[in-house]
């Protein structure tokens, strides 16, 4: 009896591990996504020229993995929030929103993931 006991609390761990690690799936630690930016762009209110970039999560694991880590001719770190959509994507994008000629970037999807890093409105960004 205590063995199917322990039997069971081990597969439910297992289960709620999985599940976690399913939600935070968005950029996973360790992965490195490289992107070529054809045009300026700004990030949190900071404007990055066009080029190849790399964007993956702080490498502390202590960090939320909300918080990522930006770089090209220019780095920074910035803060995003993790939402879920319905469909899956279907590639790993930089999302882009123009506004007055300028583009914002608004959200980073990852190919087959159901969530993604979204950033502040461009209105919110461009204060």
């Amino acid at each position: 009896m205590i063995k199917l006991n322990v039997k069971l609390m081990l597969a439910a761990l297992v289960l709620s591990i999985g599940a976690i690690s399913m939600v935070n799936a968005q950029v996973e630690p360790g992965t490195t996504l490289r992107f070529f930016v054809d045009s300026n762009f700004v990030v949190n209110g900071e404007n990055f020229q066009a080029g190849e970039y790399t964007i993956e999560r702080t490498p502390s694991t202590a960090d939320s993995p909300s918080l990522l880590i930006i770089r090209g001719e220019k780095s920074m770190i910035f803060d995003t929030m993790v939402s879920d959509t319905r469909d899956a994507a279907d590639r790993t994008e930089l999302v882009f929103e123009n506004v007055d000629g300028v583009n914002y970037l608004s959200a980073i999807a990852v190919e087959g993931h159901t969530s993604r890093n979204e950033l502040l409105s461009a209105k919110a960004q461009s204060k």
